[in-house]
């Protein structure tokens, strides 16, 4: 039994062909773009979870760097408090008293070692000193 199509049953099956041709593409992209979504979506998350651990060792490589390396300014300021030489002092300004040549010698051989910008030292007289001090922190 050999049935042989018509001519609107071919150009019929040959729509019908077309049709599923397209509809299985459609669904394979859509499949590939849900596919990219998600993963577009976990490269994100990860991304968050990446910068906040990076802020995190940042904030941790601050706080070690500030307990085992305390900035100039407070190691200035302690060892002016040791030593009585600070009269008063107020943000990164610091009135000292100098009673002799040799604390004057003391305190700049201390203060070679820290991380000074500028160094003013003015004679007022010939026991007073002025000294002005700008650190880099």
């Amino acid at each position: 039994m050999n049935y042989k199509f018509s001519n609107r049953e071919k150009i019929l099956l040959k729509i019908l062909g077309a049709l599923s041709v397209i509809f299985s593409v459609y669904f394979i992209e859509m499949k590939m773009l849900s596919g990219l979504v998600d993963s577009r979506d976990a490269l994100r998350s990860k991304v968050q979870n990446f910068n906040a651990t990076k802020q995190q060792l940042a904030q941790l490589k601050a706080y070690r760097d500030e307990v085992i390396n305390p900035n100039s300014t407070t190691t200035f300021s302690t060892h002016l408090e040791l030593n009585n030489y600070l009269n008063q002092g107020s943000g990164d300004i610091f009135k000292v008293s100098m009673l002799s040549t040799n604390d004057l010698l003391e305190l700049l051989r201390f203060m070679h070692g820290l991380n000074l910008n500028t160094i003013d030292i003015k004679l007022v007289d010939e026991n007073n000193y002025i000294l002005s001090v700008s650190f880099n922190d």
